[in-house]
């Protein structure tokens, strides 16, 4: 029975519900009414006529009206008959109306949600920006294609970055690509290449295949970020720490000093992603550096409203900043560098390996994380890019 009925439309199902109680409410009242009704006629069998004086005590008449009135008891019988027949007919009858009534009414209330139905099947990829039209009224069918149109809108966002990011790694993906078939086949000409040509073209292939490599491996994280758990209790001035070390032999080739203020903070999340976050920032503003400059870490406590605040009440955040001496980022690129592929400067970007990834990855730890990175101050002396933290990972 439960199957078949969720085969049925929701129209058939309101009528039919409908239809149901009205049976029970029309059986329950035909029950009521015609046993009180029959009761009734029943008794005129005997009918008592009691009659009461005021010195004496009550006299009473038992009269039959069989023996003063000759075959009223069939008459009696005949007419509960035909009252019981007749209350049946009428019960019927009203059951059936109400429920081809129901139906009817209930097709014509369900049609804003049958118009509904149509133009959400009418939406596309191509047209996720179209929102639907907003019915002039305040029912639950307006307050629905609010809600689908919002969600529309984030769809549409989610396509258009999907769209973009595809298109942008299929750029990244293909340069390095173009340049190993153009200096393949350039070396596939020659008739008698010398060793240094040979050295030549392996150091090429080595160069563009490394490059593939980690914008591969770039990739990769991206999308395997939502799966990883983030549950470790995270102390992050060690795992700064830790970063430092791993990134000495870096700054010692660009002569940039490492610097770690005191101070530390604990958050809930996931080591390995908070710190190939901090690992990624470390690693800029080193990259981005001048000779002989600095790069310093300060881990403090700080009120910050998160973008996932439904009310937009300062939290209480830790705040990993990056501060270094290097070239700046101009106020127009500030947010554009967490987009990914963005490059303030292409050619030097190309230059030091880079993807236009390592930002994009580190905002995404961070969203993930329930926090934000953004560039808290920046001028021609150099950056502050803070990476701002929930104490408890919102999963």
């Amino acid at each position: 029975m439960k199957k078949f009925t969720e085969k049925l439309s929701l129209q058939w199902r309101l009528t039919l519900i409908i239809t149901l109680l009205m049976t029970v409410t029309c059986i329950l009242m035909y029950f009521f009414i015609s046993r009180s009704a029959v009761s009734g006629i029943e008794n005129l069998s005997d009918y008592i006529i009691q009659i009461d004086q005021a010195d004496s005590s009550p006299i009473t008449f038992n009269i039959n009206p069989s023996s003063l009135f000759p075959g009223l008891s069939d008459q009696v019988q005949t007419t509960t008959d035909i009252f019981r027949t007749q209350s049946i007919i009428a019960t019927i009858i009203i059951i059936l109306i109400s429920s081809i009534c129901t139906y009817f009414i209930s097709y014509h209330a369900l049609l804003p949600l049958r118009k509904l139905s149509q133009k959400v099947n009418e939406t596309e990829v191509q047209n996720l920006s179209e929102p639907l039209e907003l019915p002039d009224t305040n029912d639950e069918i307006s307050h629905l294609t609010s809600s689908f149109n919002r969600m529309l809108a984030r769809l549409n966002d989610a396509f258009t970055a999907q769209k973009q990011f595809s298109a942008n790694a299929a750029h990244e993906l293909r340069t390095p690509l173009a340049v190993i078939q153009t200096n393949l086949e350039v070396f596939a000409r020659k008739k008698n290449p010398s060793y240094e040509e040979y050295n030549e073209i392996f150091g090429m292939l080595q160069e563009q295949t490394g490059r593939l490599s980690h914008l591969a491996e770039i990739l990769l994280d991206m999308t395997g970020i939502q799966t990883v758990e983030r549950s470790d209790a995270i102390s992050l001035a060690a795992l700064t720490d830790e970063v430092f070390c791993d990134l000495a032999s870096i700054a010692d080739r660009k002569s940039v000093e490492l610097i770690q203020l005191d101070g530390d903070c604990t958050v809930t999340g996931s080591y390995l992603l908070l710190y190939r976050a901090v690992y990624n920032i470390v690693e800029n503003a080193i990259k981005y550096n001048h000779s002989g400059g600095k790069v310093t870490v300060n881990i403090r406590q700080a009120k910050e409203i998160l973008p996932s605040s439904s009310q937009s009440i300062p939290t209480d955040c830790a705040f990993v900043e990056v501060s270094d001496t290097g070239i700046g980022i101009s106020s127009e690129y500030q947010e554009k560098i967490f987009s990914p592929f963005f490059r303030v400067d292409k050619s030097r970007s190309r230059a030091m390996g880079g993807a236009g990834l390592g930002l994009a990855l580190v905002n995404e730890i961070a969203i993930q994380h329930g926090g934000l990175v953004k560039v808290l101050e920046s001028c021609k002396k150099g950056s502050t890019i803070a990476l701002i933290l929930p104490f408890s990972a919102q999963v």
